[in-house]
């Protein structure tokens, strides 16, 4: 009767113990990243009389989340693609409909600007027609302004994702360590932590949607996590903090870097903060480069036709635009005391581009910061002799340190500076540069509005208008493409979401089953238990 007892005791422990977790089950069935839960049962030890064999109840062996880790893996890997692409598309959006803004577009304001040059044309000496010629020059110089602080304000708004980013990535980073902590102790104790498997697997997906990460399962139950180039951001319970840092020229443009290691902004992919990066990085960047190219070689070719006519008092014209110098940046990490001058030596060679210069064991080396390709170098960096190369030249001055390198951005200033340089309409040089120039005379008016048609750009590669029209369409190109990737990325994420719910996921019927099934043992266990019960009584009566 003691085996008998024995064995309902251990049905009625088993069947609570499984109870429990049906109702576990059942009242997180709507709690993100919770893993159905199911028990394990197993009969216990049986005991030997003689040469009999009997049985002593059933135990709970084990308490298991329904898991596949492949298809969270996937879904890993699939929310980090899908919020890259979704961040890269809204960004790319707002750009694209800044540049081609039917009202405050670049384009409307370049037509205008043609159209009063022809305007001025038919009546050289109207100093009406001069004044608008003028102002609509003035309203072409703001709008490339304009839109260089809307892009400077994007630039900022990316500065600041990147900061708030950087913070909730240290602190899910932190989370995980934590997690790992109690979960390697209960291992280490014999336990099965489940609900904090499912918390930590809730803490990488979240993480996942900021940026993408690794992850490397250790023998005692902690999880490694890796980013970038495989730099770990948690090991074990220690997690490594990422900070937010200036780039080494610009302390306007913000980069990532483990604390007291090096940056890592290159290598960061996936997520949103991949997704901006990328923005900022394939998007952003080369848009504003262009728009300084445009503003610059249109003020250029303007001036440089512009100083081949005379004006209404017979002068000979000056230049029509004003654009700012080139400004070189100097990386915060140089040692010596260097200086370069840079100026432009051939506007029409300029690409837009920026480019590092560097010096090395073997003298100054040039290289492009969009691809990463060394450009050939003239010169000594004298001041008789100056490095030249791509349409400008850099004069050294002071002592260079190996390694020392200087930022250059030949056109990063024109489009924030661009403006008229004329403000009185009589200094307009419409007249021929000759003695049969007059006051009626068209000939050079006629030649600055033949500019519209001129392949002006990167040594006659294309006109004004071409320019526009390809960063244009280049942003285009690129928000379409997001938008695209982003739809497919999340019908990718919800299929892996709907695999790893299919595995993992709480069914309340199946639950609701259970829930009886194990009742039902519960009460045949307390069944037995109490005839048990009644039969010891009656053999304690019997011999009372």
């Amino acid at each position: 009767m003691t085996d008998m007892l024995g064995s309902a005791l251990s049905g009625l422990t088993a069947y609570q113990r499984a109870l429990s977790t049906t109702s576990h089950n059942i009242a997180n069935a709507n709690t993100d990243g919770y893993s159905r839960q199911t028990v394990s049962l197993s009969s216990r030890t049986p005991e030997q009389l003689g040469s009999l064999t009997l049985g002593s109840g059933v135990q709970l062996s084990s308490v298991q989340r329904a898991y596949d880790q492949y298809a969270v893996t996937q879904q890993r890997s699939t929310t980090a693609s899908y919020n890259q692409q979704q961040t890269l598309h809204a960004l790319s959006s707002r750009m694209d409909n800044l540049l081609s803004d039917s009202e405050q577009g670049l384009s409307p304001a370049l037509s205008k600007f043609y159209d009063s040059i022809q305007a001025a044309s038919t009546d050289p000496s109207s100093l009406a027609a001069r004044r608008e010629l003028l102002a609509n020059g003035s309203t072409l110089a703001a709008r490339f302004q304009g839109i260089d602080n809307e892009f400077a304000g994007i630039n900022e708004e990316i500065n600041n994702r990147i900061s708030a980013s950087v913070n909730e990535v240290n602190g899910l980073s932190k989370r995980i360590a934590d997690l790992n902590m109690t979960i390697s102790r209960t291992v280490g104790q014999g336990g099965q932590p489940n609900d904090l498997l499912d918390q930590r697997d809730a803490a990488l997906l979240e993480l996942n949607q900021i940026v993408r990460v690794s992850t490397l399962e250790q023998k005692d139950g902690s999880m490694s996590v890796f980013v970038g180039n495989g730099q770990p951001l948690v090991l074990g319970s220690k997690p490594n903090t990422l900070q937010v840092t200036t780039n080494r020229f610009d302390p306007t443009r913000a980069e990532i870097s483990f604390a007291g290691q090096g940056e890592i902004s290159g290598s960061i992919e996936g997520g949103s903060l991949g997704g901006a990066m990328a923005f900022r990085d394939d998007v952003l960047t080369p848009a504003r480069n262009q728009l300084g190219l445009l503003a610059n070689q249109m003020a250029s070719a303007f001036n440089e036709q512009h100083a081949q006519g005379t004006d209404l008092r017979g002068d000979v014209g000056g230049d029509f635009f004003s654009i700012a110098a080139i400004e070189p940046q100097v990386s915060r990490n140089n040692t010596g005391n260097a200086t370069l001058a840079v100026t432009v030596s051939d506007s029409f060679a300029l690409t837009g581009d920026a480019y590092v210069l560097r010096q090395t064991d073997t003298g100054w080396q040039l290289r492009n910061d969009v691809n990463n390709q060394v450009i050939s170098l003239t010169g000594d960096g004298s001041a008789a002799n100056p490095l030249s190369a791509q349409g400008f030249s850099m004069v050294v001055s002071g002592n260079a340190a190996t390694n020392d390198e200087f930022l250059i951005t030949p056109t990063g200033l024109s489009a924030r500076s661009v403006a008229v340089a004329i403000t009185d309409p009589a200094k307009i040089a419409a007249a021929g540069n000759d003695a049969s120039a007059g006051p009626g005379d068209n000939r050079n008016m006629l030649a600055m509005a033949g500019l519209e048609s001129r392949k002006i750009l990167t040594n006659g590669s294309a006109t004004l208008s071409d320019g526009v029209q390809a960063m244009l369409g280049k942003v285009a190109a690129t928000t379409r493409s997001a938008q695209v990737g982003a739809a497919s990325q999340g019908t990718l994420l919800a299929q892996a979401t709907a695999r790893r719910d299919e595995v993992s996921g709480v069914n309340l019927d199946e639950e609701a089953a259970n829930l009886l099934r194990f009742q039902q043992a519960y009460q045949a266990s307390a069944q037995v238990a109490s005839v048990a019960n009644s039969l010891f009584q009656t053999m304690i009566n019997a011999f009372r």
